[in-house]
């Protein structure tokens, strides 16, 4: 699972089976997997698609604003790992 970002304490990835999937990075903490899901769009918003981890509010929102500070890095890690194959959720 290449890892994108490692922010407070929590790894943000992608899973090599999420290619035909849109673009989003799975966020979890210590050997936690998928405790959280980000969606990101192509207006370059970042959304929460869940949270089962029960991640607390401020850290979900700390994530979230480093996801939207760092859009083409995580398109540029996506494109590294999955070739050209950019597409988005609607």
């Amino acid at each position: 699972m290449p890892e994108v970002f490692f922010l407070a304490g929590y790894s943000i990835y992608f899973s090599t089976l999420d290619r035909d999937h849109g673009m989003h990075v799975h966020v979890a903490r210590g050997n936690q997997r998928d405790m959280a899901r980000f969606v990101l769009h192509e207006d370059r918003t970042v959304t929460l698609a869940h949270n089962h981890g029960k991640i607390p509010a401020k850290h979900i929102r700390l994530i979230q604003a480093a996801l939207v500070r760092g859009f083409d890095e995580v398109v540029d890690a996506w494109t590294r790992l999955f070739g050209g194959d950019i597409h988005f959720d609607r």
